[in-house]
């Protein structure tokens, strides 16, 4: 498993692009970089196909902007950075994890990103920290059982987003992002039986 970041960049401006490029190459961590620049019709769609670690979204972008991904086809959370403009509307800010003004100045632009890579780099170099507690070792099992979020939460009668942040900290301490993966874990570390997956609709 590659602990390189893949970082997705959807913005219209190209020179705001560029300086984007700038702030994150000046970090000096390895990454994988994604631009996008048209209106964005689906972002669950674009989320999907590009399976980022770190969105630095311009909210104009996308066309109907009710929600974010927070969970791609491959399982994991993507973390959102806006891109916002002086008089962005508080309820299109409280979307995202973080935020970058785009007249802030060069010396907060670093601070942001560099507390933000620092996150996530941590999330993904720290795979041997594997110590589940037991609602989450509950919860893996139901994931590898394929059930969805809402079903392990009527099951274990919490809410949807309790079960969403749990699935989080199982893929951050056991470095595996993916539900085909999850199985895996699950099976060879005896928590369910392939049987139980063979049985399971």
């Amino acid at each position: 498993m590659s602990n390189r970041l893949c970082i997705l960049i959807a913005e219209p401006s190209f020179l705001i692009r560029e300086g984007l490029k700038t702030l994150l190459s000046n970090q000096g961590q390895p990454y994988r970089l994604e631009e996008f620049d048209a209106p964005v019709d689906d972002l669950d769609k674009l989320i999907n196909r590009i399976n980022p670690d770190l969105v630095l979204l311009n909210p104009k972008l996308v066309v109907r902007l009710v929600s974010l991904p927070r969970y791609s086809d491959n399982n994991f959370e993507p973390y959102y950075i806006g891109l916002f403009e002086p008089g962005t509307p508080p309820h299109i800010q409280s979307k995202f994890d973080q935020m970058i003004w785009l007249d802030a100045e060069k010396s907060e632009l670093n601070k942001v990103m560099e507390k933000v890579l620092k996150h996530l780099r941590n999330g993904l170099s720290e795979p041997e920290n594997n110590s589940l507690s037991e609602r989450e070792l509950s919860i893996l099992k139901l994931v590898a059982l394929g059930h969805t979020n809402n079903e392990i939460a009527d099951k274990l009668f919490i809410s949807a987003h309790t079960v969403m942040t749990h699935r989080k900290n199982i893929t951050r301490k056991l470095g595996i992002k993916t539900v085909s993966g999850l199985t895996v874990y699950a099976i060879l570390n005896q928590l369910i039986k392939i049987e139980e997956i063979q049985g399971a609709d």
